[in-house]
């Protein structure tokens, strides 16, 4: 008779898998370094929006601890409270923790889903949806904030601001191609 006290937790679903890699995370986010070779697990966060996945990254249990200690002592007794008094984790990823609402209803446009892995395994669970995420970023401190915002510029660039791009060239300003050159006045 099978014992579900000494059961292997689930294996990692697809829905925790990198989009970029189609595959599941194979190297924390933070550090580089190979998430099997962490005993203590490591954490899948995926952020959507209008069903499109537009951040996703891991992190290996040092990098998260360590990431945590950047956060301010009020930001991190109020998520705490949070934790405790408004999240459960029966949904997964298919519903919001906080207030149930299911992850597939036509009204939630953004959420987050996140998995605290070990190996290939799937220890728990849990997506927020838009709303409450809304509720969690108000716990935040300026402190806090600002240490996610160093570390989504560090690891997510985006694309470059209009005073990192080239100057365009300028077509005015190029040598004239002579006539001659080929079967068409047209060098392109």
């Amino acid at each position: 008779m099978d014992d579900p006290e000494h059961d292997d937790p689930p294996p990692i679903p697809r829905d925790l898998y990198s989009e970029y890699e189609d595959r599941p995370f194979q190297c924390c986010t933070r550090c580089g370094e190979s998430l099997s070779d962490f005993e203590g697990g490591y954490q899948v966060s995926k952020a959507y929006r209008r069903g499109e996945c537009v951040v996703e990254y891991a992190l290996c249990e040092h990098c998260r601890n360590a990431m945590m200690d950047e956060f301010s002592d009020d930001s991190k007794k109020r998520l705490n409270d949070f934790h405790t008094q408004a999240i459960h984790h029966q949904g997964g990823i298919d519903e919001c923790s906080v207030c149930g609402v299911p992850r597939r209803a036509d009204n939630i446009e953004d959420f987050v889903i996140t998995g605290l892995c070990e190996g290939t395994h799937l220890l728990d669970s849990i997506m927020i949806c838009g709303d409450c995420g809304d509720q969690v970023q108000e716990l935040l401190s300026a402190k806090t904030k600002d240490t996610w915002r160093r570390f989504m510029d560090d690891h997510f660039p985006g694309p470059p601001s209009l005073d990192e791009l080239p100057e365009p060239i300028n077509l005015r300003n190029l040598p004239q191609v002579p006539s001659n050159f080929g079967p068409s006045s047209d060098p392109f």
